[in-house]
């Protein structure tokens, strides 16, 4: 069975450079023993940093080789853009020359290896992609066994369902007042797209702060992902956990008008009771609390049209 081509994509400018990198992995593939490494693969080039959004936003690839200076973009802020637009594929940095400081922020930041250019040969070449494929694949089933989200520390979607369904039997033999709320950040993208990474990682973070003041010790509270919290509450009915949820919004606004953010934050919201409407279960009450999310939130075309209409059932 012929294996699975490895998708590449190459961010580089410089056309001589991405010619040494094409001939590296041509020659790799030719390689009796080079081809253990990789083989075979499909690569995809690209000379600016808006070329390689595109190809990313139309195709998944297993591993990006990227020079961060490009011409309409430069260094970390080059790197921090392609690690927001796929966060699941594993980045290889392209540099002239050894920079220490740099190499240790990207790593920091996110990247699985630095090569310097005229140091890269065939086969150091795949080793770098394989080894960098290999720990990816390895952190990302780490993070799937994971229940808690990394940036917030909150529990992730995984977290919230494993611990919610049980709560929520032991809600229905209490008979208790109990609801589930949502709160979405709609226009995260463009919080990203303008302010960077790292505005995104504030904004996730305070919101996180934000809707915890507003809850008890006994909820259950969880970054779902897509900008996404949900709050499964024993204590309050919906109304009340609305009202909260309102408050919280109000004051992440402000806040984030204080900070002076680039964009202003549109914040949606929704509430819904845990009863016999949906049955005392979890996954028909996320579904409840995901439809009246957009039933009593306005819709900005600019912003949400197109997302909203792509938007999966949060449980399958």
């Amino acid at each position: 069975m012929r294996k699975k081509p490895t998708r590449v994509l190459l961010l580089e400018d410089n056309l001589a450079d991405a010619g040494l990198i094409r001939e590296a992995l041509a020659e790799l593939e030719e390689l009796q023993y080079g081809n253990t490494w990789l083989s075979p693969y499909e690569l995809c080039d690209a000379e600016t940093l808006r070329e390689a959004l595109l190809l990313l936003s139309d195709i998944s690839f297993d591993v990006i080789l990227a020079d961060l200076w490009t011409p309409d973009s430069e260094g970390l802020a080059t790197f921090q853009r392609l690690k927001a637009a796929a966060p699941q594929t594993p980045i290889i940095v392209l540099t002239q020359v050894e920079d220490p400081a740099l190499t240790v922020r990207l790593v920091q930041e996110g990247a699985q290896d630095v090569l310097v250019k005229h140091e890269v040969d065939c086969t150091p070449l795949g080793r770098a992609i394989r080894c960098a494929m290999e720990r990816n694949r390895i952190a990302t089933g780490l993070r799937r066994l994971s229940v808690r989200e990394e940036l917030t520390g909150l529990l992730n979607f995984t977290g919230f369902v494993q611990l919610g369904e049980p709560y929520c039997r032991l809600l229905c033999r209490c008979a208790s007042s109990a609801s589930c709320g949502l709160v979405h950040l709609a226009n995260l993208d463009a919080v990203g797209d303008l302010g960077g990474r790292h505005e995104v990682e504030w904004l996730l973070v305070e919101t996180a702060e934000m809707i915890r003041a507003s809850t008890g010790d006994a909820d259950l509270l969880a970054y779902i992902g897509r900008g996404r919290f949900a709050l499964l509450s024993p204590d309050r009915d919906s109304a009340t956990l609305s009202a909260q949820l309102a408050a919280a919004a109000s004051s992440l606004q402000a806040k984030a008008q204080q900070r002076g953010a680039a964009v202003e934050l549109q914040i949606h919201r929704s509430a819904v009771d845990l009863g016999p409407d949906n049955s005392w279960r979890l996954e028909l009450l996320l579904d409840q609390a995901e439809d009246a999310l957009w039933e009593n939130s306005p819709v900005d075309p600019a912003c949400e049209t197109a997302y909203q209409s792509s938007i999966p059932s949060l449980i399958h």
